[in-house]
């Protein structure tokens, strides 16, 4: 993992746990300070919020430094060892990014107006500023033997576009019969021409500024015209439009999270101060992380583009329940300082257990080597410590400063109505599903069981699949185009095949190159393969060209001197994708429509397969491409989920053991939130969804979140009981006081969560949805499953 991420993110872990700390200490040890001197409290913290505003947001252009990065490196598992092997085939064979046009005509290629299109199409792009190389028929070079100058003619099909319909006849049936050209620049009905775009030297970001995409896409859509449709596909494609989607992301979902969350507050509390400071405070927190992204230097990548919703989603809870808190506490005896000063004696245990579970669970993503995980992991850490520091300084210290009894912050009168109803409507569910659970605990705990046999029984079929296409639905534009070029072309995802030999000058031995030209005609054949092409086919055409077209002529020549003399003769920008300087190594390009990591290992695998089938001693040759890359990081993926889950409920089981000074409550803690996490991976193994980069960050995230709840209740029972009731009443109290703020932040996070399956990517739609689906079940285990182990145990 590069070290820049690795210190930065490792900051922001120890900094989130250092401000959880801090937080606890202050509520605990230096209590006195938020309720004493709450204006001097308010200041530090606002100090605070302008550094992090300072390091966020630039002045001159007014703008925000923290950047976007839509690529795939911080995707790719940082210390693969098949990493080396592609990047030195990059490095000798030029890049792999393949940004391909397909041309589809209705009543094909060969007619004046479409071949003009074309040529139009061809040398407006390729005026671009920023794009080195761009091939179609209107320049790609030919080998063609002139039977009537008896002569052999190295050059364009073409230079103007023919007018009369036998030249143009004859141009199709020249270019239908050219191997080298089918299915890259021209289909085999010729229906549709392909337009290769090679773009110089550039980062991602650069990429992205300069428009070139969108650039394209405005020509494209100049050209269009009845008969004639544009499709677009290729990585530097997806990339510009995972840039734009991201963007969208953020402008929309934020806005939106906030605006479902204001909505489900004002519901549940009923007043302006229920809804505005938990979001205030989660608000501030979210700007604290950004703003340390910024000053590290790190992008936001497109799964961290989904910690503004989720801290908004998770960070409001803590305000739910210190306000819920306050609520309860403000009905007795004291002034404002004494009322919040009781909140936060009674409150501050389980925030802080809760935050600290919460935190384990996104610091067990930090086991991983994908860059982008680890990242996100570690940024969620610190902004779920600054969420709870705030809520056990800053919310407290404006408490102090509200009236506590006066009705000033009441909502319309309609909504109050609605807080009322809703208020009525959780207390009847409660004591009805308290009633069953103790009436029925038996009954509640075998079917908890036999859930959880199921979900188990169903993990071993889960079903690993993610790609960076994956991102986008079937039915998006970006996956719509990929298909038809697929379809009438050559698959837009390029793989290497590099083939190695004993030293200088192997692929000019006719040997080597027939055993080149057998593994081609093998990988050819697999599955899934829309194109291959390697030096192999220049060698034969120009060999046919310079054998007058004789039968049997599109050949390896027999000996070494004519391979050499033809090399120097060949296009040197052509044939440096397919030999290095002194022809030790050859590379054989496959083009793939595949789809999915799943369908990549086993393409990957046939083509290593045929290798080991068609390459005789002294030849080697290894498949590598980014696709493969991430491909490979299924592995990663699947190893870190059982790291990170085992790590995260053994930290949480001991934290809250000690915590609550109780073995049999640690175990009991444990059972209803395990249980959900089961489930959801039994939902994947049915089935419901791949396990994906998204998908791979619910378990252990879900394990920490569906804990808090579970603190609050069991911090409650705990207190209940000390007051000396029966395990079944003290359970049937906890769950009508602290039973309505576990249901109202149950709602939260499932509308937040929710909110991230309107995003503009499929796979964080999954996401979103089965996390919502996940923290239901947990609501289910907590309300119904706890109560019965409690009864049942008398714990």
């Amino acid at each position: 993992m590069p070290e820049q991420v690795q210190a930065a993110a490792l900051l922001a872990l120890v900094g989130g746990v250092a401000l959880l700390a801090l937080g606890v200490w202050i509520a605990v040890r230096r209590l006195e300070l938020v309720v004493g001197r709450p204006r001097g409290v308010l200041a530090v913290l606002l100090a605070l919020s302008l550094l992090a505003a300072a390091a966020l947001v630039q002045l001159r252009p007014l703008g925000l430094r923290l950047q976007l990065d839509p690529s795939t490196e911080s995707l790719l598992p940082a210390h693969d060892p098949a990493r080396p092997v592609y990047e030195q085939a990059i490095r000798e064979f030029g890049d792999d990014e393949i940004f391909a046009i397909a041309m589809e005509t209705s009543d094909g290629v060969f007619t004046q107006a479409n071949l003009t299109t074309l040529k139009g199409v061809h040398e407006a792009i390729a005026r671009l500023p920023g794009v080195r190389r761009v091939q179609s028929l209107a320049d790609v070079v030919t080998f063609h033997y002139d039977a009537e100058a008896d002569w052999i003619d190295v050059g364009r099909l073409f230079d103007e576009v023919p007018a009369d319909a036998a030249a143009l006849a004859a141009l199709r049936a020249r270019a239908l019969a050219d191997p080298l050209l089918r299915r890259t620049v021209i289909s085999e009905d010729g229906r549709t021409a392909g337009i290769s775009v090679r773009f110089v030297k550039m980062t991602d970001r650069q990429f992205i500024d300069s428009g070139l995409d969108q650039r394209i896409a405005r020509l494209l859509a100049d050209a269009r015209q009845p008969g004639i449709q544009f499709h677009i596909a290729g990585r530097p494609h997806a990339k510009a439009s995972v840039y734009r989607g991201m963007v969208r992301d953020l402008a929309a979902l934020i806005p939106l999270s906030v605006l479902v969350q204001a909505l489900v507050l004002a519901v549940a509390t009923g007043t302006r101060r229920g809804v505005v400071l938990p979001l205030a405070n989660v608000l501030v927190g979210i700007g604290w992380t950004f703003g340390v992204m910024a000053a590290f230097g790190r992008p936001l990548t497109v799964l961290s583009c989904m910690l503004g919703p989720e801290l908004i989603a998770i960070g409001s809870v803590f305000g739910i329940h210190l306000l819920a808190g306050f609520d309860e506490e403000r009905r007795g005896p004291g002034d404002a300082r004494e009322i919040v000063a009781r909140t936060l004696e009674h409150e501050r245990l389980a925030i802080a257990l809760s935050s600290a579970t919460t935190q384990i669970g996104f610091g067990s993503l930090c086991f991983t080597d994908v860059p982008a995980i680890f990242e996100f992991g570690a940024f969620a850490v610190f902004g779920v410590g600054a969420v709870t520091f705030l809520a056990l300084t800053g919310l407290p210290a404006v408490l102090v400063l509200l009236p506590p009894r006066r009705d000033v912050s009441a909502l319309p009168e309609r909504m109050a109505r609605w807080s009322e109803r809703y208020g009525l409507a959780i207390e009847r569910g409660l004591a009805a599903i308290h009633a069953a659970s103790a009436r029925h605990s038996g009954r509640a705990i075998l079917a908890g069981a036999v859930a959880g046999a199921v979900a188990v029984a169903a993990i071993p079929n889960i079903v690993i699949d993610t790609d960076y296409l994956s991102f986008f639905g079937k039915r998006s534009q970006v996956r719509r185009d990929f298909e038809a070029v697929d379809r009438l072309l050559a698959g837009a995802i390029p793989i290497y095949v590099v083939a190695s030999g004993s030293g200088p000058g192997t692929f000019r031995e006719p040997e080597a190159l027939r055993a080149l030209e057998r593994l081609q005609a093998h990988i050819d054949r697999l599955p899934g393969v829309s194109r291959t092409l390697s030096m192999v086919d220049f060698l034969r055409e120009m060999n046919r060209a310079l054998e007058r077209d004789a039968p049997g002529s599109a050949r390896i020549p027999d000996d070494r001197a004519a391979v050499t003399e033809m090399l120097q003769l060949a296009p040197k920008d052509e044939m440096e994708r397919f030999v290095n300087i002194n022809a030790s190594r050859a590379n054989l390009i496959v083009r793939t429509g595949a789809v999915g990591s799943a369908a990549i290992r086993t393409l990957t695998a046939a083509i290593e397969d045929a290798i080991r089938a068609e390459l005789p001693e002294g030849l080697s040759a290894a498949p590598t491409a980014n696709a493969i890359l991430l491909a490979r990081g299924d592995d990663s993926i699947a190893n870190s989920q059982l790291q990170s889950i085992t790590g995260a409920a053994t930290t949480i089981f001991l934290l809250v053991t000690v915590a609550l000074r109780s073995l049999k409550l640690g175990v009991i803690a444990m059972i209803p939130n395990v249980l959900p996490v089961a489930m959801y991976f039994g939902l994947l193994g049915l089935g419901v969804a791949p396990l994906s980069l998204p998908t791979s960050l619910i378990g252990a995230v879900a394990l920490g979140i569906a804990v808090d709840d579970t603190v609050h209740f069991l911090v409650r029972y705990r207190r209940e009981r000390h007051a000396g009731l029966a395990p079944a009443e003290a359970a049937r109290i906890t769950g009508l006081r602290v039973g309505t703020p576990i249901a109202t932040t149950a709602i939260m996070l499932t509308a937040g969560f929710g909110t991230i399956a309107l995003s503009s990517f499929a796979t964080l739609r999954q996401f979103g949805l089965l996390f919502a689906a996940t923290v239901v079940i947990c609501l289910a285990a907590e309300l119904v499953l706890m109560p019965a182990l409690l009864v049942r145990t008398r714990a």
